[in-house]
């Protein structure tokens, strides 16, 4: 016969809550409530949407006072640019007999010694005398252009040879003129301020 023990059971371990952890789930929800920004959600006062009302306003107000100046700005503007065209149109023509008549009033006195010219008798005037004439009515002529503002083009022998205010017409020999100076004057031009209303007709050194 087996002496049976007292049935020793093995003790079951007590179950032991662990302890709850301040700095757990908890802790670290309110971490994270305690990063997000705070945020108030209560409506506004009523004063507060009528200050904001009022200074919107304000700009807007504002922003059409502005704009309301510049197209004034701009309207002016257009109209003082017409009337200068108005007053250009008008001023051309008068402007331009203005000019004709300056140079007709100096060429007058060369058309007078033209007739004086033409008025003496043929029979007692000479050739040397009829070039003589024409000599003193090229002078007043020249004097007449000069008066308006015409300078003559005229290089001299042994002149550099200038292509803006010259043409080379051809090519000629010079005593002491060195080659592609001008060598001799064919025709005289004429300047008109910094205009070339002609240049000068040369021949340059081969």
């Amino acid at each position: 016969m087996s002496n049976a023990g007292p049935n020793h059971q093995r003790p079951h371990g007590h179950h032991h809550d662990e302890p709850r952890d301040p700095s757990g789930a908890h802790g670290h929800r309110r971490a994270e409530s305690e990063s997000q920004p705070f945020v108030d959600d209560r409506a506004p006062e009523p004063e507060e949407v009528r200050n904001a009302i009022r200074a919107l306003e304000e700009r807007l107000a504002s922003a059409e006072a502005e704009l309301a100046q510049a197209k004034g700005d701009v309207l002016r503007a257009i109209a003082d640019f017409q009337n200068l065209q108005r007053r250009t149109a008008d001023q051309e023509p008068r402007v331009r007999l203005g000019a004709a008549g300056g140079v007709v009033r100096q060429v007058i006195p060369v058309l007078d010694h033209f007739d004086l010219a033409l008025a003496q008798d043929p029979s007692r005037m000479t050739v040397a005398a009829a070039i003589d004439g024409l000599r003193i009515v090229r002078g007043e002529l020249i004097k007449a252009l000069e008066r308006s503002g015409v300078e003559l083009i005229q290089p001299k022998p042994g002149d550099a040879f200038d292509p803006h205010r010259a043409e080379a017409i051809m090519q000629s020999p010079a005593q002491g003129v060195e080659t592609g100076c001008v060598s001799m004057l064919l025709q005289p031009g004429y300047l008109l301020g910094d205009t070339v209303l002609r240049p000068a007709k040369v021949a340059v050194a081969p």
